[in-house]
């Protein structure tokens, strides 16, 4: 399972000049996220992802987890054709929830991946991943915040919701 927190980001460079000190730079690309939900699931316990970036595209599977929105089951599957899947989706009962482009700096610090993402139309977040099952959630969500501690980011400027669900608590343009 997907475990995960974020925190909103004043200043990116001081988090990336702390990383480069703390971590291992992975590198920096651009991905564009296509949200789907299929038009009868309302409450989005199921969510596909079709993400596209310079290395190519994956379709992700996300299943919700009890709780806050930190933690969710995932399957991730390489694509060859992103745009007719998309449109057979699409053509299938599934609607769209919403499209999230970013430019995402990845780094490696021991079993998590640390991003800072600038969002479009959302800002810049710190997010930091770290897998297990539901019995370990706790404990893992104990080291991220440890971990966002330690680049700087105060307890209460921690999180508890994916970027989807910020996006669409965006007011409308």
């Amino acid at each position: 399972m997907e475990i995960e927190l974020r925190a909103s980001v004043d200043d990116p460079d001081a988090i990336r000049s702390a990383l480069a000190i703390q971590a291992e730079h992975k590198g920096t690309s651009n991905e564009h996220d296509f949200y789907l939900r299929h038009e009868s699931d309302k409450e989005r316990s199921l969510i596909l992802r079709i993400r596209r970036k310079e290395s190519g595209s994956l379709l992700t599977f996300k299943g919700k987890a009890l709780g806050d929105d930190t933690a969710w089951p995932d399957v991730d599957i390489p694509l060859t054709d992103s745009d007719s899947l998309q449109q057979l989706l699409l053509g299938s009962g599934y609607v769209k929830v919403v499209e999230i482009k970013k430019r995402r700096s990845s780094y490696r610090l021991e079993d998590f991946e640390i991003n800072v993402d600038e969002i479009e139309n959302l800002g810049v977040f710190v997010e930091i991943e770290g897998r297990d099952d539901e019995e370990g959630r706790e404990k893992i969500e104990e080291k991220i915040a440890s971990l966002l501690s330690n680049l700087g980011i105060q307890n209460e400027n921690i999180i508890r919701k994916g970027y989807v669900t910020l996006m669409l608590e965006q007011p409308l343009v």
